[in-house]
């Protein structure tokens, strides 16, 4: 296992920043994900991590020792890619060999690591056969013995369920999880997808555009995102931004937006007045209601029936676009008009200048 720490990377494509000023550690034994949109640097960060692509200026620490320019091979580390990246001529036993031909292991105890590995990730069964006999599932899972069949100090996952079914990619989250914690081996996974980052990861760094947002735990990531990024980019349905001001009036805030006048109730209460801020909710947290001014009069766009519950979505008489989570009966036409109450006591405040929260009544700057 290793703890690994990123100092000030810098990684430069000609004038192009791909990662700018990364500082971050990954903890010794922790399954810590690379969260982001595509193009934000999480598998550029990776691919410094393992050493396929060099830093332009910081450095790269495992345990303490400094290996920002050592080679992949002198890293300890094994990688699993989005495509399984299996020999199509030699059988599954012989494609996880492969990590260990130059180990200088003797026969008996290569033998005994791939029957290890196999057994781990549920593949014994499966060891003579060839890779075009094998689904994607199976293959992935032959992919994964074969990296930890060289029993590595790090496991770099970069989009291993990407390319899967939406069922097959829940049943492999779910052991990618359960070996994680069995091996007890670090783990950097690199996903795009949100439900993937906050079912799977001890952490999660959010990155954009080359830069580390946040990074914290799932719960921390969802209740207390530190930007409007990670606000908006964490949680399904994402969550829903209100522009308008905040006012006191007899002592009490008032979220105010168009003949909307909602008392502001919880942590909110406490923001300052302002003539611009930005009210973020989640779905869960907004409910139907009748006309009046604590009521957001919206116009139905889409209706999203998921079987236990209904998504409807929403345009604002501002053309935000807004979504309420609802019981699985809802009915409603697309074009009709509908009436939603907020629950400002799990509301959050945002800066629309900075981008940041507004907490304990003041401003966070950027």
């Amino acid at each position: 296992m290793a703890k690994i720490e990123l100092n000030n990377v810098v990684k430069t494509f000609g004038t192009q920043h791909a990662v700018k000023n990364l500082d971050m550690t990954i903890e010794d034994g922790e399954l810590l994900v690379l969260l982001g949109p595509s193009g934000c640097g999480k598998s550029t960060t990776m691919n410094m991590i393992a050493g396929l692509t060099d830093v332009t200026s910081g450095h790269i620490l495992f345990d303490g020792h400094d290996v920002t320019t050592l080679p992949p091979h002198a890293r300890n580390i094994a990688m699993v890619f989005q495509s399984s990246l299996l020999y199509p001529h030699l059988s599954a036993r012989r494609n996880i060999y492969m990590s260990l031909k130059r180990s200088g292991l003797s026969r008996s105890d290569i033998e005994a690591r791939i029957a290890k590995a196999a057994e781990t990730v549920n593949v014994a069964h499966l060891l003579d056969k060839m890779p075009n006999q094998l689904s994607g599932g199976e293959r992935q899972r032959v992919a994964t013995a074969k990296a930890i069949v060289r029993e590595p100090d790090c496991f770099l996952l970069d989009e291993p369920l990407s390319a899967l079914d939406a069922a097959l990619r829940l049943t492999l989250r779910a052991e990618l999880v359960n070996l994680q914690k069995r091996i007890e081996t670090t783990m950097v996974f690199v996903t795009h997808d949100q439900v993937e980052a906050m079912t799977m990861g001890d952490r999660i760094g959010v990155m954009r555009d080359g830069g580390l947002e946040q990074i914290g735990t799932p719960t921390e990531i969802y209740n207390r995102p530190e930007t409007l990024f990670v606000a908006g980019f964490v949680g399904t349905p994402p969550m829903n931004f209100l522009k308008g001001a905040v006012i006191d009036e007899a002592g009490k805030r008032l979220f105010v937006r168009g003949a909307l006048r909602l008392p502001l109730t919880g942590e909110s209460a406490g923001t300052p007045p302002a003539d611009q801020v930005i009210l973020a909710v989640r779905p869960h947290r907004m409910t139907l209601t009748e006309p009046g001014e604590q009521a957001l009069p919206l116009k139905v766009y889409a209706i999203e029936h998921l079987g236990n519950e209904t998504i409807v979505v929403c345009d604002s008489d501002d053309h935000d676009r807004i979504r309420i989570v609802v019981g699985s009966e809802f009915a409603a036409s697309v074009g009709s008009t509908l009436y939603a109450g907020l629950d400002t006591s799990h509301a959050l405040m945002f800066d629309p200048a900075t981008e940041r929260p507004i907490r304990a009544g003041k401003r966070e700057v950027a």
